[in-house]
């Protein structure tokens, strides 16, 4: 009895599953949301739940497509750019320097596009010297309003990256995100927000705030104490999401650490109808329209390969509760690491200290932008 009890509970799961599975022509309106369907044949309602990047006979000389197609989905979420995501030479100006916690700053504004302008600062290490090149790291703060880039450079102490790696000897570089920091000095992040859109209607703040790290690379490169062409990156939350699509559109940064900065679209679409329809309009009207983003954010790590990323993650993290759909994403980018033979390269670091990176975890940060960006491998 116990043998035909089991089989009949399993009998009935396997229907269940093909129930819910199968698309039966009959059903109204399938045909219209999901196109030709097959009476009885599993089919997948939502591609964006299909992880696969590549396929188990994929092989490495594929991949150069499959990456331009992705991004290309990726950059088209962000709308129309005036120009394209690409180094140029741009226009910067020194505007000060002053001495903090023992360590030089400078500051500096640097050109963006038209008559937009960032602000920035740069620490130097404690023992610099003008005849050297060294590594730069750029750390990028999270959402703080007027604070801006002041919360990589000491406030608040758990995320203050750029004083912590110039002690470490590193050349650090701290810019506002469009949007926030010195531009809010006169006005609110509402109306900079709406004067943006009012000039640049078809793009996105996601876009200029990419483009606007990526001029802030831009400006480094022209500096004479900044080694040049290989860059790490580390931020935390609004800085960790933004240091990842940076990477993916410049090819400059060779390492990055994203803390708390991944929140795959799927399991987020509440963002996405919420703040995520002043951040990226485009991507809300589809998702409005059909119910799919136009890219996932497991796509976006993949294209960070084979450069060094390693990604801070709580498992209690009040503003992204879904923490599997996290791992998951970090996991099925790995696959293209793994297709291009370097699967050390991608990591992730899972922590129980919320939507913040203490000591230890800063320790273990600090080891990886060391390794992959002085050692190499």
């Amino acid at each position: 009895m116990r043998i035909v009890a089991a089989l009949v509970l399993i009998l009935g799961f396997q229907l269940t599953c093909m129930a819910q599975d199968s698309v039966q022509v009959s059903a109204p309106g399938l045909k219209e949301l999901y196109g030709d369907v097959v009476p009885g044949r599993s089919v997948q309602f939502n591609s964006v739940l299909t992880s696969s990047l590549i396929l188990r006979d994929t092989k490495v000389e594929e991949w150069p497509e499959l990456r331009s197609r992705i991004y290309k989905r990726i950059t088209g979420g962000w709308g129309t750019s005036p120009v394209l995501y690409q180094p140029t030479v741009n226009k910067f100006e020194e505007t000060g320097r002053y001495v903090n916690l023992g360590l030089t700053h400078i500051r500096y504004r640097f050109h963006v596009l038209d008559d937009i302008w960032i602000e920035a600062v740069c620490v130097l290490p404690k023992d610099f010297k003008e005849t050297i090149q060294y590594q730069t790291i750029l750390a990028v703060h999270g959402t703080n309003g007027a604070a801006g880039k002041d919360g990589a450079l000491g406030n608040p102490k758990n995320r203050s990256y750029a004083i912590e790696l110039a002690q470490k000897g590193f050349v650090t570089f701290a810019a506002d995100l469009y949007g926030y920091g010195a531009m809010l000095k006169n006005t609110t992040q509402d109306q900079v927000y709406k004067s943006f859109y009012e000039k640049y209607p078809k793009w996105s703040i996601r876009g200029i705030q990419m483009l606007s790290l990526m001029r802030g690379v831009d400006m480094l490169e022209q500096l004479k104490f900044v080694k040049k062409g290989a860059y790490g990156s580390i931020g935390n939350s609004l800085g960790g999401g933004s240091i990842l699509y940076h990477t993916v559109v410049d090819n400059r940064i060779k390492t990055a650490i994203v803390s708390t900065g991944v929140s795959p679209l799927y399991t987020n679409i509440y963002r996405i109808m919420g703040r995520g329809k002043v951040d990226e309009p485009l991507r809300a009207e589809k998702v409005a329209k059909d119910g799919i983003p136009p890219y996932e954010t497991h796509e976006a790590i993949a294209l960070c390969a084979p450069r060094a990323v390693l990604f801070l993650e709580p498992f209690n993290d009040p503003y992204n509760p879904d923490n599997m759909a996290v791992y998951k994403a970090v996991y099925d980018a790995s696959a293209v690491y793994k297709l291009l033979g370097t699967p050390n390269r991608i990591s992730i670091l899972v922590h129980g200290d919320g939507h913040d990176t203490i000591d230890n975890v800063r320790d273990y940060a600090y080891k990886w932008l060391e390794r992959f960006l002085l050692i190499g491998k």
